[in-house]
C-alpha cells in the first residue's frame, strides 16, 4: 500500500531521502498556481528557479521569446514580471517562462531529486492526484508544502489536503498523521468555501503588496485547471 506524508514547509525537505518518492510542491498563494496556470494557457516549458539571478542565467541561454517572472518577499523585482496568476493570458503566451519566488521555486529546488516531481495547487489538486493514482507503482508520496520563509502555511496545507481527498478515492493509501490531519484541515476549509484562507498569513502579505486580488482568484478557480505541471530535463512542462 503506497505511503503517503505531508511535509509541513520546504526547509524540512531531506533531498536524499525523497529520491525514490513521488513528490508534489505546493504553494497555492502564489508559484504552484501560477506554473499550472501557465501550462494551462500553453506555454510549453517552466523553469522553477531559487532565485533571480538563476532566472537571469536561464533566460540569457533562450532561443526562443520567453516571459520572466518572479518576487522576493512579496516585492517585485526590476525587470521581471510579478508570478501573479491572474496576469496570465493565453493569447499571451510565450514558448518559455521562468519564475523565481521566496518559497515555491525554492521548494522546487529542494525536491527536485524526487523520483517524480509534480506541482500542485487547489487550481488543479484533484489532476495531480488522478496523474499520480496512475502511476503504477509503489513508491511512497511526499506533499511538500512551501511554506512562509520557514513559517507554516495554512493554505499550502489544506493544498496537501485536497490531494490527500482526491487520491484516496481513487485507491488505498496509508496516510501519515501529518496527512491525516492535513485532509481534515481541507475538508473544514472546503465547508468555509475557503474563507478562511483569506486571513492567512501570505494572504495578509498578498495585501499590503497590493495583490489580494490573487487570493480570491485561486480560491474562486477551485478545481478549474487540468494541467499536470510534471518535472522534467530541469523545467515543467504539462504531463496531460
Amino acid at each position: 500500500m503506497r505511503k503517503i506524508n505531508v511535509i509541513t514547509q520546504k526547509e524540512l525537505v531531506d533531498s536524499l531521502l525523497i529520491r525514490d518518492c513521488t513528490a508534489v510542491v505546493i504553494d497555492v498563494f502564489l508559484a504552484t498556481s501560477t506554473i499550472t496556470c501557465l501550462l494551462e494557457n500553453q506555454f510549453q516549458t517552466v523553469y522553477a528557479v531559487g532565485d533571480d539571478k538563476i532566472a537571469l542565467e536561464i533566460g540569457k541561454k533562450q532561443r526562443s521569446p520567453f516571459l520572466l517572472m518572479g518576487e522576493v518577499n512579496g516585492d517585485e523585482i526590476e525587470n521581471f514580471e510579478y508570478p501573479d496568476p491572474t496576469f496570465i493570458k493565453k493569447e499571451n503566451a510565450q514558448p518559455t517562462a521562468i519564475i523565481c519566488s521566496t518559497n515555491g521555486t525554492v521548494a522546487v529546488e529542494r525536491a527536485k531529486r524526487a523520483k517524480r516531481l509534480y506541482a500542485g495547487s487547489l487550481l488543479n489538486g484533484h489532476r495531480v492526484a488522478e496523474q499520480i493514482s496512475r502511476e503504477g507503482d509503489d513508491s511512497s508520496i511526499i506533499l511538500i508544502c512551501s511554506g512562509n520563509a520557514g513559517r507554516f502555511s495554512m493554505e499550502d496545507f489544506v493544498g496537501a489536503g485536497h490531494m490527500i481527498d482526491n487520491l484516496i478515492k481513487n485507491g488505498n493509501y496509508s496516510l501519515s498523521d501529518s496527512a491525516l490531519l492535513a485532509r481534515d484541515c481541507f475538508l473544514h476549509a472546503k465547508h468555509m468555501n475557503f474563507e478562511n484562507l483569506l486571513n492567512s498569513e501570505t494572504a495578509g502579505l498578498l495585501h499590503r503588496k497590493g495583490f489580494d486580488h490573487t487570493s480570491r482568484w485561486v480560491i474562486d478557480h477551485f478545481e478549474k485547471m487540468t494541467a499536470v505541471p510534471f518535472f522534467e530535463r530541469d523545467c515543467f512542462i504539462r504531463k496531460n
